[in-house]
């Protein structure tokens, strides 16, 4: 188990240097976004309305067939025709991607006048459609690579894809004058060349293959899912859909800053690590270990990402004013600690509801994610009059805390999992307790606020053992860590011994 868990987390390192490139683009954009020589404060709000809705175009254009086809890739009646697998599924993406621009671009003008009450924004619509019917056939061919575990491929191309993207946002910006267009311009193109890029691996990976027989056994697993995809994705989004709707741009806006800065925990770290552990929660569904790998995968990742909550909240105002170029944006640092303990709940759920997809319930998986985005959209419409963004951030917390809580509950009963609940309890307190005292910290002097903070950071672990956190073993290791990374003339070879690392089977 202790190659597994290792192997994992090299896998989850090697993705996280991809998902911070991402990041990093993000956070060099930000800057941009959000001078006013380029962009108004509404416009921000426009383009965070606009993201938004990608995910939801994405989520409609990719039909869960990255889902299916990660369940069956690994099945055992399949299993010597994967890339027959990969065919049928690519070929079918190619498909509705194609349908779903034919039948979606037409009605542009109407989403836009929609969402912004103005047709001004059609164009924009368009290139956003595109970017995300291209990206819905890159994720297919990413999946093979996760599958593959072909993790610097997968980073290496994604970089670059990033860079691309950076380059030509910046380009069309800042030299073209081309606005909020330019930005998914760029988007439509970087996606194209990421096609190209790897064109030679997915023809090399791909085995002409038809069977209706696999197509509606992937379908029938795989509609569910769909389902319970647009419902998971509207549980993400729709608090800026409801902000837009009852509040003002502005709002938006603010809320837009804080998500993104919260979101670098979610990228790169409850990401990574679920791009890393899929394959191996799939290999391993016939290990005698497999339980006790299972739960405690759900405490490291835990603690990792606690930690980071941590050290994004007590440094959000610092974060907030170093990327953002307007002051009327710095009140998003109120809402950062809020949206960033609602990561915590979202890992817990991406750990847990494995249980689910090894027993094959994907309605289950629907009808919970269904449930709780209608309890999301309820607390959104209760609590955004109140307390406009705190009151969205709320409502995210909780419905993500009642998203993992009935995944948990329905798993469990499929596919039982000894998870350390009482350890998740004693981070939750304690992590929440350091991520909100950065709100009574941050009116203080600068040299003394930063003092305080660089100490809590520092402290977290040390409290979490006193309440007994670690087991002996864990302690132990974390000592063998130390003693073996705190020697820098081994660097070398410590580097070097982590393409070693090897999985169990």
């Amino acid at each position: 188990m202790i190659g597994s868990i290792k192997s994992t987390f090299k896998d989850s390192a090697i993705y996280g240097f991809g998902n911070i490139a991402v990041k990093l683009v993000g956070l060099v954009l930000i800057p941009i976004y959000t001078d006013k020589k380029y962009f108004s404060t509404e416009e921000f709000g426009i383009i965070g309305m606009l993201d938004v809705s990608g995910l939801v175009l994405l989520a409609l254009l990719s039909f869960s067939l990255p889902q299916s086809f990660n369940r069956w890739f690994w099945d055992k009646e399949h299993k010597d025709n994967q890339k027959g697998i990969f065919f049928i599924t690519f070929v079918s993406q190619i498909i509705v991607s194609l349908a779903l621009c034919i039948i979606l671009i037409p009605l542009a003008g109407t989403f836009s006048k929609t969402l912004f009450h103005s047709t001004d924004w059609t164009q924009t619509i368009i290139l956003l459609t595109l970017a995300s019917a291209i990206q819905g056939i890159n994720n297919i061919i990413s999946s093979l690579m996760r599958l593959q575990s072909r993790s610097m491929l997968y980073s290496i191309t994604n970089i670059i894809k990033l860079v691309i993207v950076l380059i030509l946002t910046l380009y069309f910006i800042l030299a073209k004058k081309m606005g909020i267009e330019g930005i998914y311009l760029a988007q439509v193109i970087a996606n194209s060349i990421y096609v190209l890029l790897l064109a030679g691996y997915t023809v090399k990976n791909c085995k002409i293959f038809f069977s209706w027989k696999v197509l509606r056994e992937m379908n029938s697993y795989g509609f569910p899912l769909f389902i319970a995809g647009m419902a998971a994705v509207f549980l993400i989004v729709i608090d800026r859909f409801s902000l837009n709707s009852m509040s003002v741009l502005k709002s938006v806006a603010l809320y837009t800053l804080a998500f993104k800065v919260s979101s670098v925990i979610k990228l790169v770290l409850v990401d990574s690590v679920k791009l890393a552990i899929l394959p191996t929660f799939l290999k391993k569904m016939d290990s005698p270990d497999n339980k006790r790998f299972y739960s405690k995968i759900l405490t490291y990742t835990s603690l990792v990402i606690m930690f980071a909550i941590v050290c994004v909240s007590l440094f959000s105002m610092e974060i907030i004013k170093l990327i953002s170029t307007s002051k009327d944006l710095w009140g998003a640092i109120a809402v950062v600690p809020i949206l960033s303990l609602a990561v915590f709940f979202s890992n817990m759920r991406e750990v847990t509801i494995y249980g689910l997809h090894i027993a094959k319930k994907s309605r289950t998986v629907g009808s919970i994610v269904v449930v709780a985005t209608i309890i999301g959209l309820a607390l959104n419409i209760l609590l955004i009059p109140r307390w406009d963004i705190a009151g969205a951030a709320v409502a995210t917390l909780l419905s993500q805390a009642i998203y993992w809580l009935g995944c948990y509950l329905f798993a469990q009963k499929a596919f039982y999992v000894p998870y350390e609940l009482k350890k998740m309890l004693i981070l939750f307190i304690v992590g929440a307790l350091f991520a909100f005292s950065s709100l009574f910290l941050n009116d203080l002097d600068l040299a003394l606020r930063l003092t305080i903070k660089f100490f809590l950071v520092i402290l977290f672990p040390f409290v979490i053992y006193i309440f007994n956190f670690y087991d002996r073993v864990e302690i132990n290791a974390i000592k063998g860590f130390v003693q073996k990374w705190s020697v820098l003339r081994n660097l070398k070879n410590n580097l070097m011994s982590l393409k070693d690392i090897k999985d169990e089977d």
